[in-house]
């Protein structure tokens, strides 16, 4: 992709790549899914931004979100709202007195 001009659908926007991590070997994440969403332009075959989410695996809301936008091309307005979506919802930690 490198050496082409970014196609005119693709300019001005991003694409969103979920990938999934674990991050911690403590027992308490073993019900929780974690792992980041690249931010991706057309050009940069690098992810040039991401967002970091953590959240119960039973959480059928995050695999909805994640199947409604893994791939999906969004405008930068449209990330800014998905961001806050994630930070708000998806960004928990599982309690440490269970």
């Amino acid at each position: 992709m490198n050496d082409q001009e970014t196609p005119i659908e693709y300019k001005d926007k991003y694409q969103l790549i979920f990938v999934g991590e674990h991050w911690s070997n403590s027992p308490l994440y073993d019900l929780w899914v974690e792992g980041r969403i690249e931010i991706r332009t057309w050009d940069d075959e690098h992810c040039n931004d991401e967002i970091r989410y953590c959240t119960e695996k039973s959480d059928d809301d995050f695999w909805k979100l994640q199947e409604q936008y893994n791939c999906k091309w969004l405008t930068a307005s449209e990330i800014e709202e998905f961001k806050r979506m994630v930070q708000e919802k998806f960004r928990k930690k599982p309690n440490k007195g269970v």
